[in-house]
């Protein structure tokens, strides 16, 4: 080969290298899923501890007994998808706090009551494990509900037993904001975790089987929490600190804490918690999701129902021109979570249809299925990729619920 032509064919190897690394195909996952894990997939509990589809009903008035063109979550991609159970989130957007958020919260579980009346020959309100065997036996999904912030409670444990009543079965102890009685990790602290009151509410969830949820308290709160508690908590979204380092993310000594009180922590999906070069992008824009949801709160004035309509419509644009992060680094989360906290401690709580950004390849609940494929992938034995479906979660809920 003369001089010439080696010059030329060098020059098209280095052309063609620079087009491959500016034109990489998205990592969405994996390109196929094998037929074991399809099998294994069919027969395991999966249930998503997390989605705010309940706030999106509400304010967006979409129908999820329809597929829907765009969000995460609907009935029908929840029954395609394979998805088992699905803890809807009622999410009293801290604007309604500290004088309306009962009233919002009922709203919410109205929400969640109409889309079972509505589609009951395709989901069903479950309130302990044994509704949702008996649900996903029946072909149907089933529909469980957590109360995302307590502030929610308006500092009335006698609020708190009627929502266990009506079928809520977790609370996160706060949101992003502190409340009356625990401090949330992304806001001023007040109590060192919790005073008397956020003791007692710990201790009356116990009472009634209402798990524990410690997604989005402070550390102190976090600590303290597991001090009072005699049941297993959860986080029911959250990732981990290790790889991205954001308040709303766990230690691996709370992972070793949450093991040694045997609850699971529920991987949450949102780009900002999964993946560190996603954060800090975010913060080049001086953006911090959780405290603007705070400084709405703080400005909001007589009218917390458009406050919190205005700051949803912004939410969905919130991580505009940021590139989501590739789909490995969701199973990085779980694989980090497993090797510290143990296998049987790891759930998925994907905060669908409210996290603005998630990583390539996840973008509804037809997804689910890659993470399975991914685990195997990644050497999972099927016994523990579907504990990581739902099992773990689903032991928590018969451990604290009594069936």
């Amino acid at each position: 080969m003369g001089p010439r032509r080696t010059l030329f064919v060098t020059l098209i190897l280095l052309a063609t290298a620079a087009w491959s690394a500016t034109n990489e195909k998205p990592d969405n996952g994996p390109a196929a899923i094998s037929p074991e894990v399809r099998a294994l997939y069919r027969d395991a509990i999966v249930i998503d501890t997390h989605d705010d589809t309940p706030s999106r009903i509400s304010i967006e008035g979409v129908d999820i007994g329809k597929r829907l063109p765009d969000g995460n979550v609907d009935i029908p991609r929840l029954l395609d998808g394979g998805v088992t159970g699905i803890f809807f989130s009622i999410w009293p957007d801290p604007v309604f706090a500290p004088h309306q958020a009962i009233r919002r919260s009922l709203e919410l579980i109205d929400v969640v009551y109409k889309v079972i009346d509505a589609n009951p020959d395709r989901i069903g309100l479950a309130v302990n494990a044994a509704d949702v065997v008996r649900l996903k036996k029946e072909g149907k999904v089933a529909a469980l509900m957590g109360m995302e912030g307590g502030h929610g409670i308006e500092n009335n444990l006698a609020a708190l037993r009627m929502f266990h009543r009506l079928g809520v079965r977790y609370m996160t102890l706060t949101h992003s904001n502190t409340n009356d009685w625990a401090d949330s990790s992304t806001d001023v602290p007040r109590w060192h975790g919790l005073n008397e009151l956020g003791k007692n509410v710990v201790r009356e969830m116990n009472r009634i089987g209402m798990i524990v949820d410690l997604s989005h308290v402070s550390d102190e709160t976090f600590y303290a929490a597991l001090q009072v508690t005699n049941k297993p908590v959860i986080l029911s979204h959250s990732s981990c600190r290790a790889l991205d380092n954001h308040p709303r993310n766990v230690t691996d000594d709370m992972l070793r804490a949450l093991a040694r009180n045997g609850g699971v922590m529920g991987i949450n999906f949102y780009s900002e918690f999964v993946d560190q070069k996603f954060r800090d992008a975010m913060l080049a824009r001086n953006k911090d999701l959780l405290a603007q949801f705070n400084e709405n709160a703080r400005n909001q004035t007589s009218n917390p129902d458009e406050a919190s309509r205005r700051s949803w419509n912004e939410l969905k644009h919130y991580t505009d021109g940021v590139p989501r992060p590739p789909f490995a680094t969701l199973i990085d989360q779980i694989d980090h979570a497993v090797k510290v906290a143990g296998v049987d401690h790891v759930g998925l709580g994907s905060d669908f249809d409210g996290a603005p950004s998630t990583p390539e390849g996840v973008d509804s609940m037809l997804d689910m299925i890659k993470i399975a494929q991914a685990l195997k992938d990644r050497g999972y034995r099927d016994e523990d990729i579907q504990k990581i479906l739902g099992g773990n979660f689903l032991r928590v809920l018969r451990e604290v619920t009594g069936n």
